[in-house]
């Protein structure tokens, strides 16, 4: 099977009337590129963070409405016809087009990060996570996103409690789960609470295994009575690495385990004087990036 492919230049700004209108006609995929290779990890809570220049791609059945669409368009982006073209894909390129981003992995010996395409092949020696690339972040492609995934594969154990704040795909969230943990996932963005759930829910986890909650239900919910966390991971940005640090810590059991990620080398210093009362006993650099394992102080 033929699909008829939409390639956009366009805005941030116009990002969101993009998708919904897209959307709106039948688009069956939507992906997003970087037109400079600006680097976005996870956002700033409160924050939705997007490239300045984007390269959209859409993809749609051939039965398509092309007059119609196409006055859509011009109504959202006058310029239109000269940001945009529609050509044929087929099926076997648009499916290497999506998983180009996919990755193959297998992480201290207890955790296998693979594409959902591979679920039938699953493998035995080790608990299988299955994702494919996304809107929301965290394909587990980035250094970030591997370092975390590669401590806690070698860390996390059966029972414990963790926390993955600023979750995205939920990618960590689920491997604490599938490593036998139980796990909360928390964002602000509905798009990452969406793709945890429907992540989750493919790699057979239930809400007793991994609970996602947004940002405002975590944070009515964070007090003195909460159970506290025996782990907490987090790989978004230097800057609400430090905000969040007083947050962190009055969830974190003594003695209990704090991965930071997201990180450039020259900010680990800043990013752990923001943490006092924290023992940081490992510092990973892979690819210009840099994660901080720490202790709190019993």
């Amino acid at each position: 099977m033929s699909w008829l492919q939409l390639q956009w230049q366009l805005r941030s700004d116009q990002i969101a009337r993009a998708e919904a209108l897209l959307n709106d006609h039948g688009a069956v995929a939507v992906v997003l590129e970087s037109l400079a290779d600006e680097v976005v990890l996870e956002p700033d809570p409160g924050a939705t963070p997007m490239w300045t220049e984007v390269h959209l791609k859409a993809f749609f059945p051939l039965d398509l409405n092309v007059a119609a669409l196409g006055i859509a368009l011009k109504e959202l982006d006058p310029e239109v016809h000269g940001h945009c073209e529609f050509d044929f894909v087929a099926e076997q390129d648009w499916q290497a087009a999506v998983q180009q981003h996919a990755v193959e992995q297998q992480f201290g010996g207890r955790l296998w990060l693979l594409p959902k395409a591979a679920q039938k092949n699953q493998r035995r020696d080790a608990a299988c996570l299955f994702l494919d690339p996304g809107l929301a972040f965290g394909s587990g492609s980035h250094p970030t996103t591997r370092m975390c995934l590669s401590w806690m594969a070698g860390a996390i154990k059966r029972g414990q409690r963790v926390l993955d704040f600023g979750c995205g795909s939920g990618i960590l969230a689920i491997a604490a789960a599938l490593l036998g943990a139980t796990a909360v996932g928390v964002d602000h963005d509905d798009q990452a609470l969406l793709a945890t759930t429907e992540n989750a829910q493919f790699n057979g986890l239930d809400a007793t295994q991994l609970k996602v909650l947004s940002l405002a239900a975590w944070q009515s919910h964070a007090g003195a009575d909460s159970p506290m966390f025996d782990v907490i991971v987090a790989n978004i940005l230097a800057g609400p690495l430090q905000q969040l640090a007083e947050d962190f810590y009055g969830c974190l059991k003594p003695g209990g385990h704090i991965v930071l990620s997201g990180i450039l080398p020259e900010q680990t210093n800043e990013v752990m004087a923001a943490y006092p009362l924290i023992d940081f006993v490992d510092t990973v650099i892979e690819d210009d990036w840099a994660c901080l394992v720490g202790t709190k102080h019993k």
